[in-house]
């Protein structure tokens, strides 16, 4: 029988030992780290950690709307099949099988996802947005916070992925930062998904409750 690691807490010590040593961690704060080594883990490359950004602010506005019991919205569905359920302090909320969201979006030719967006007004207000997937429905809400249409969230996390419009859209929330004042983390260029998102919310979650790796 071949030879290796089966105890799941050996595992786990090993694997962020690992990225320790492999990941460039310069320049983040200890909370930073903590979300960037659960990035890194999911993602499972170490030099990830060099296209993950965050806004001055965003570990305190996520735990402060965390401590707040703020809504938590995300894009598509994919994010909430990642979320830990154990460290969820309220359900998050998604809008994108709504059957007046698939109508609206056939009507209007545009992603459903960018649709569902347009039903998080009542509940953006000091919130936490997250975005897997959609890069067209994070430029909508950036436009929403923009005009003023909706109130802003406390915090964004946006690692969609893809080769339209993902690059820009997450480099226009970092470039929107003066002018909207909106506290994100988020990775630059095409790389990302889902699954990103919601490492990143859940190792929020964990600094929260003062649990480190």
């Amino acid at each position: 029988m071949a030879n290796f690691l089966c105890d799941p807490h050996k595992i786990e010590i090993e694997t962020f030992d690992k990225i320790r040593e492999q990941a460039n961690l310069e320049g983040f704060s200890s909370d930073e780290v903590q979300i960037v080594l659960h990035m890194v883990r999911m993602w499972g490359e170490p030099a990830l950690s060099q296209k993950i950004h965050f806004s001055p602010k965003a570990i305190k506005a996520g735990k402060k709307a965390i401590k707040n019991y703020a809504n938590m919205l995300y894009d598509v569905e994919t994010v909430q099949c990642a979320l830990e359920k154990s460290l969820l302090y309220q359900e998050p909320m998604c809008f994108i099988r709504k059957a007046s969201t698939i109508s609206q979006a056939k009507a209007s030719k545009q992603s459903r996802a960018m649709t569902a967006v347009s039903h998080w007004k009542n509940y953006i207000k000091g919130g936490i947005a997250i975005f897997g997937q959609s890069s067209s429905a994070l430029m909508y809400l950036l436009d929403m916070i923009k005009t003023k249409e909706f109130d802003k969230p406390a915090l964004i996390i946006a690692t969609n992925s893809g080769f339209v419009n993902a690059a820009e859209g997450k480099q226009l929330l970092r470039d929107s930062y003066d002018e909207l004042g909106v506290e994100y983390i988020t990775l630059e260029g095409t790389v990302g998904g889902s699954m990103l998102a919601a490492a990143a919310v859940n190792a929020l979650l964990r600094v929260q409750k003062g649990e480190f790796v």
